[in-house]
């Protein structure tokens, strides 16, 4: 039972995550600035739900709460909201909730359960409030629930595809180098096919690659932050993309399949953490396989090729 001091250190930093995100989200477009905080809130709960051995159930259980305490259910509807951001958008601004959250868990008695706490009561202030502004409740919750999901789904799968590639592909003989530019190329692969099926901003390539250069700066990746000045990697002739994708991509497609992410954009952001993980796993001093400016450059080469690849993205 919490006693009314912890109560009160919940609201304390309740309003103090509220005053951070004043400054945090910059964005002058009160409809963006929601969506943002929603998706920040979501990645507030997913850092919650990643502490426990069966994440869906809590997951289910914060929701039917929330829904409860809302008093509506989530909106229906076979197609995603317009509300809903591109994959690589719901990445950077869940991610910048998961790491809130574990700044201000560190400061509470019960750590990351208080910062579960702290969500559902920002979504319960919040929401109420945004439907004054025209946007329904039941709309806001499918909001929340789907980027929760969607950054929950995004870390099981990097973990895993961190797993593949070191216990599969490069077990089996492979380089780390190979590694590195071999599920990159993966990762372009689906970009090419998220391209194929709907039109993406013209810089989505450049956000691709930046989900890749935010997943390895937080694992402690050394070394330059804008990939975008590496020059391509030299070294990549006679490298076979349709073997690689031949190697990897049945696995990644079936752990897609299985976990129920069916947007090949979503999928492509997926393997884009992952392949930053890996950089950042491959470069750090007490392993360094590889110089950090060559892995980043192997990264954003693999990429490059891989979306390039379009005659299998088209199938």
């Amino acid at each position: 039972m919490s006693t009314p001091e912890h109560q009160e250190k919940l609201k304390e930093e309740a309003k103090a995550i509220s005053k951070r995100l004043e400054t945090l989200i910059k964005d002058k477009d009160p409809k963006t600035r929601m969506v943002r905080t929603v998706c920040i809130y979501a990645g507030l709960i997913t850092e919650t739900l990643l502490e426990y051995e069966e994440p869906d159930v809590v997951m289910e259980q914060a929701f039917h709460r929330i829904a409860d305490l809302l008093r509506t259910d989530p909106q229906d509807g076979a197609e995603p909201d317009s509300l809903l951001p591109l994959a690589y958008t719901i990445d950077h601004d869940t991610e910048l909730g998961r790491q809130l959250g574990r700044g201000v868990a560190k400061k509470l008695p019960k750590g990351l359960d208080d910062i579960h706490e702290i969500a559902i009561a920002l979504v319960i202030n919040d929401f109420p409030l945004w439907e004054k502004q025209g946007f329904g409740k039941d709309r806001l919750l499918r909001l929340l629930i789907e980027t929760v999901i969607a950054s929950l789904t995004y870390e099981m799968a990097t973990q895993d595809f961190c797993d593949l590639l070191i216990e599969e592909f490069i077990a089996d003989g492979n380089s780390a180098s190979q590694g590195i530019l071999a599920l990159a190329a993966v990762a372009g692969h689906y970009l090419a096919i998220a391209e194929h099926k709907v039109p993406l901003p013209s810089d989505a390539d450049k956000e691709l690659t930046n989900v890749m250069v935010r997943e390895s700066l937080r694992h402690g990746t050394p070394g330059i932050k804008n990939w975008g000045m590496l020059a391509a990697a030299n070294d990549t002739e006679g490298v076979d993309i349709p073997e690689y994708l031949k190697q990897l991509k049945p696995q990644i497609e079936e752990f897609f399949v299985l976990i129920g992410l069916e947007d090949p954009l979503g999928r492509a952001v997926s393997i884009a953490k992952a392949v930053g993980r890996m950089v950042a796993v491959i470069t750090v001093e007490d392993v360094g396989q590889i110089h950090p400016s060559i892995a980043k450059s192997l990264a954003k080469t693999g990429m490059i090729l891989g979306a390039k690849y379009r005659e299998e993205a088209k199938a």
